[in-house]
């Protein structure tokens, strides 16, 4: 384990205690107003509006933004770390979700369609592998028996003027106890669901992506179908973003518990904590925005701000050409008439 030398802490956290802590805060404090009161409800208000989506993909896309203000309120104004309920609550209505759009977009005679019955089979095979992490948190989620001894090394001590709500595994990486068998079942639930994920993903882009460029459909039909995989798309832009922004940084939070990081200086381990702690929290910006990005409506009145404004400069220019025109003439010498 890293120590104490020349007034550092151990593991890079005097960087913690004397910037991070405070630019991460004050961060916090700034982003989640604009999320829970700007972002999000804009999102709402064009699904629900502005969008012609089926009424179950509609109402469980706002239940995931719902979801997502109640990640930034806990995460931003009260300040707690979300590892397990929220996390997990949050991948419910996205894996509806994509599930929903991508049997929508199933031709009839497809071996991959499914009945509603099967399709809620599915589902709730993955919400239950899910749901399976919030009884491992309650079961195998114990402080160690020394968290008065440890809490009181240089290392830690300091924290205690921050707060008392953390939660101590051991004193060393690798000391984490039954929490293991938690982080084992963590690890092949992320890895079932987004299997999934990225296979019905792959299959509704990039399969039936070609296959409907190559199927004449009626005009109506046409439409509907570019306006599910548009949808599609902006759905697994927010889903790699999330496996960037998202899990990475639980991965890595995770693998610190258990492999020991004291080789690396102690300034890059102290950026690197609160870097992954913001991409940790910035879930419902890169959701909101990419939905609005891609949104149909909003890139219409984006094109019709445009045009009014490309207008508006075009008749300012005419305008002040106008005016120097009229200028240019009543400051123009005129000529006398010759007199013979």
């Amino acid at each position: 384990m890293q120590t104490e030398m020349s007034g550092s802490l151990a593991f890079g956290l005097d960087w913690d205690r004397d910037y991070f802590l405070r630019i991460v805060r004050l961060a916090r404090h700034i982003y989640w107003p604009l999320s829970v009161f700007l972002l999000n409800p804009s999102v709402m208000y064009v699904l629900i509006r502005k969008s012609q989506m089926s009424m179950d993909c509609k109402a469980a896309f706002v239940a995931h933004h719902i979801v997502l203000i109640c990640f930034d309120v806990y995460n931003g104004l009260l300040y707690q770390t979300v590892l397990a309920f929220w996390t997990i609550t949050m991948c419910v209505p996205y894996l509806f979700i994509m599930t929903r759009m991508h049997q929508k977009m199933l031709f009839h005679d497809s071996p991959f369609k499914l009945s509603m019955r099967a399709q809620i089979g599915v589902l709730s095979a993955l919400i239950m592998t899910l749901l399976a992490n919030l009884v491992g948190f309650a079961i195998w989620t114990g402080e160690s028996v020394e968290k008065a001894r440890i809490v009181q090394t240089p290392s830690v001590a300091w924290t205690l003027s921050v707060s008392h709500n953390f939660l101590v595994l051991g004193a060393a990486p690798g000391d984490v106890g039954d929490f293991i068998y938690e982080l084992i079942l963590l690890a092949a639930s992320i890895l079932i669901n987004f299997s999934y994920y990225i296979f019905i993903t792959y299959h509704a882009v990039f399969k039936l992506g070609k296959q409907m460029k190559r199927t004449s459909l009626p005009a109506q039909n046409s439409k509907t179908r570019d306006a599910q995989l548009r949808f599609v798309y902006s759905l697994t832009i927010q889903a790699t973003l999330t496996g960037i922004f998202f899990i990475t940084p639980l991965a890595l939070l995770f693998i610190a518990l258990l492999v020991d990081f004291s080789f690396m200086p102690g300034i890059l381990l102290g950026i690197s904590r609160p870097l992954f702690l913001c991409l940790y929290s910035l879930c419902s910006f890169y959701h909101s925005v990419v939905f609005l990005v891609k949104n149909p409506w909003c890139i219409q009145q984006l094109r019709r701000l445009r045009a009014q404004a490309e207008k508006s400069t075009a008749q300012s220019s005419t305008r002040i050409h106008s005016i120097m025109r009229t200028g240019t003439l009543l400051h123009s010498p005129t000529r006398r008439k010759s007199s013979f």
